[in-house]
């Protein structure tokens, strides 16, 4: 559970001490979880789901104990920001809990304080907005430098409003507005798996609030199709499926599925703000419920997902980029034949073949070509 989690990861760094033993006390206990659910994911202990459940956990369990140890060390020197607020919002795979053996996290920082406090109270004073800079620029070091006990994740700021070129950390008036009345197309689909992980429980509802307003805003529904489709065919340009095995990339993979859940959810979370859920297969679930999906259709795209997210968490711990079938192991294809629920490898690739198939003619009924 979280809280056993949360319980473990706190003890080790209490007894770590210092600040540097601190991350090494993190990557120890980050490894070891990871492991532990490749292990389950090896003896085929846990469904896809699960595991990708569990390692989301281990996830926002890091973050928000890092977040702590760096909140600590920053406080250190230039104090804290009088009835200042800081959250960590997590997009993408961490976001909608769908996380991986080898994900990146996908991370926005947004940050509150009084327009009357000036500077934090420490030795060593900083404006809000640089404090708060320095606060999330230390937390990404704290998830990526390589120490003693190796690395630990990669972290992806990229969804941030105006992109590379933003600051660092926002403050949830510029969120806001951002989000109001600048966002394209492609940075609201990203919003429909975000929420809040880690930081003042208070901000992140108010952040939470925020994305939820700008998903359910009425907007021009032909052009959130032709948008989110003319955002793959550029995807697809940038990276072209390898083979069938290149499940996220492939015609009828994961973000084909993907695209298919989030243009919908913008489409029709103004009449019915029910259908938004962060996790894909959730979110096709409650899209058919309001009918934006047919049966068939979400039935289709729903077997789609839970096959390659089954044949993923498998791959994120055995293969280093895409699978070659004919250079695999025995024992790999052994462990995808258990993870696909194939009698032998030939039919899990067959298999494989038609679902994709059959969902990739799903997503050009839904997102066809101009």
């Amino acid at each position: 559970s979280r809280e056993a989690l949360d319980s473990s990861l706190r003890d080790s760094m209490v007894r770590a001490g210092d600040y540097e033993s601190r991350l090494d006390a993190a990557r120890r206990f980050a490894k070891e979880q990871i492991f532990r659910v490749g292990a389950q994911i090896i003896e085929g202990q846990v469904t896809s789901g699960e595991a990708a459940l569990a390692l989301t956990r281990v996830a926002e369990c890091v973050v928000t104990e890092l977040l702590r140890a760096v909140e600590d060390e920053l406080a250190s020197s230039a104090g804290r920001v009088p009835d200042g607020r800081f959250s960590v919002i997590a997009m993408g795979k961490l976001g909608g809990r769908e996380m991986t053996a080898a994900s990146d996290l996908d991370l926005v920082f947004v940050y509150d304080a009084p327009p009357a406090i000036e500077h934090s109270d420490g030795e060593r004073p900083l404006s809000a907005v640089v404090y708060y800079a320095r606060l999330a620029q230390r937390l990404i070091s704290a998830l990526t430098v390589l120490t003693a006990e190796g690395g630990l994740y990669e972290v992806d700021m990229r969804l941030r409003p105006t992109g590379n070129k933003g600051p660092v950390a926002v403050s949830l008036e510029s969120f806001r507005r951002y989000h109001e009345s600048e966002a394209w197309t492609w940075e609201r689909l990203a919003l429909t798996r975000a929420r809040a992980i880690a930081g003042s429980p208070e901000l992140g509802r108010e952040v939470e609030a925020v994305i939820r307003a700008a998903l359910i805003a009425k907007a021009d529904d032909a052009a959130i199709l032709t948008d989110a489709r003319d955002m793959r065919e550029k995807v697809a340009t940038q990276f072209p499926g390898k083979s069938r095995w290149d499940l996220k990339y492939a015609p009828g993979g994961t973000v084909d599925i993907e695209f298919v859940a989030q243009a919908l959810q913008l489409r029709t979370a103004h009449r019915a703000p029910d259908v938004l859920d962060v996790n894909t297969i959730g979110a096709l679930r409650r899209l058919e419920s309001a009918a934006a999906l047919s049966p068939t259709e979400a039935e289709t795209l729903i077997a789609a997902a839970d096959l390659q997210s089954a044949l993923t968490q498998v791959l994120r711990i055995a293969v280093d980029g895409t699978l070659d079938p004919q250079a695999a192991t025995p024992g790999l294809k052994s462990l995808l034949v258990l993870a696909g629920g194939a009698a032998d490898f030939e039919t899990l690739d067959r298999s494989l073949a038609g679902t994709q198939d059959r969902a990739r003619a799903v997503f050009d009924r839904i997102l066809p070509l101009p």
